[in-house]
């Protein structure tokens, strides 16, 4: 299995587009990232992949060290590159961007921020990561975000790129995917105790 675990909870952030901005982890999100570490310390992950964005080294640090595994950056697992929007108010953003604003909404699976790139290009790095990974060794567990994730979750259920945000990957919530001839959606936004239950 590959387990795809959304960072846990950031600080700084509401409000702003983020992508590559780095952020983090809240004292909420450094206590789930110790839980996590508690409740999956038991599963005979193979590997540990992360994103290198800080929040999610941050988040599967913990584990790393109650597993004694090294953790190998992805950078295929990486948040979306929002290029010049990045780490922007929003509503500084629509102000400045205002048309441009307007074509991402009306087509966000391929639109490109000014210098970045689109949900589509997320779910083509990333779903060549996870072939790879579904390779072995298995179990995996990777660190990621929730843009990855549900692009991941587009391209595995057929659902569209552009309605994206049907997907809601909750902080520090797992995403199961079963490997095989194509990748397989074996439960979305599960807790640990689901993960422990079907690894």
């Amino acid at each position: 299995m590959i387990v795809l675990l959304r960072h846990c909870r950031t600080e700084g952030g509401r409000g702003r587009c983020v992508g590559r901005t780095a952020l983090r982890l809240s004292p909420e999100g450094l206590d789930q990232a110790l839980g996590l570490a508690d409740d999956l310390g038991a599963v005979p992950f193979a590997r540990l992949c992360s994103s290198p964005a800080i929040r999610a080294q941050a988040t599967i640090a913990p584990l790393a060290g109650r597993l004694g595994l090294g953790v190998e950056a992805l950078p295929a697992l990486d948040e979306i590159d929002m290029g010049a929007w990045d780490g922007l108010a929003f509503d500084d953003i629509s102000a400045r961007f205002s048309e441009e604003y307007t074509a991402r909404g009306q087509r966000l699976g391929r639109y490109r921020a000014p210098g970045g790139e689109s949900f589509e290009d997320v779910a083509e790095r990333a779903m060549a990561a996870l072939v790879e990974l579904a390779g072995g060794p298995l179990p995996v567990l990777a660190a990621t975000h929730a843009g990855v994730i549900r692009s991941v979750l587009c391209r595995v259920t057929g659902h569209p790129l552009d309605d994206l945000f049907h997907f809601t990957p909750g902080y520090a919530r797992c995403t199961i995917l079963r490997p095989g001839g194509t990748l397989g959606l074996v439960a979305a936004d599960a807790d640990a105790r689901t993960v422990r239950e079907l690894l």
